[in-house]
């Protein structure tokens, strides 16, 4: 499995490395969508995770659910336009196993309402430069010395 800095970025995966969310395809081209251990490392240590209500219809640039670490309270947005199919129940009532498991512990199932414009889910290969860059404006060398930024100051990527 490639691996940037100390965060695991499985090969099967796309990526959208801007909102520091990967993608699973899964049956009738839906995806199964979580956060990269990198966003993880960005937000601090997840405690609750609350999806929109199954059925709703997002326009790409939307939230699906909101993320709360420590006292931080952001959403994570669609970067396609998408019905919410599912959520994961394993995460209510604490989204905490996101920190242990951030790829087991997936956020939603999301249904493009059409295809994704070509290059918003990329492959680990396309996906790494970019993510690199986004690393390297953090200081993040690595997932086991960094300290996630307070988002009061900086939210533009999450």
């Amino acid at each position: 499995m490639p691996q940037l800095r100390g965060c695991d970025f499985p090969d099967d995966l796309r990526y959208h490395p801007e909102s520091h969310l990967w993608f699973a395809p899964i049956a009738d081209g839906r995806y199964r969508v979580g956060v990269t251990p990198f966003g993880i490392a960005l937000s601090g240590e997840i405690l609750l995770f609350t999806a929109k209500p199954l059925g709703v219809e997002l326009d790409a640039g939307r939230g699906f659910g909101l993320l709360e670490a420590g006292k931080t309270v952001f959403p994570v947005k669609t970067p396609f336009a998408a019905r919410l199919v599912d959520a994961n129940p394993a995460l209510d009532p604490s989204a905490r196993a996101m920190n242990r498991d951030p790829f087991g512990a997936w956020l939603v199932e999301l249904a493009p309402l059409s295809p994704p414009a070509d290059g918003v889910l990329q492959p680990w290969a396309t996906a790494r430069d970019e993510i690199e860059r986004i690393m390297d404006r953090y200081a993040f060398r690595d997932l086991a010395d960094f300290t996630a930024p307070l988002f009061h100051e900086d939210n533009r990527d999450f």
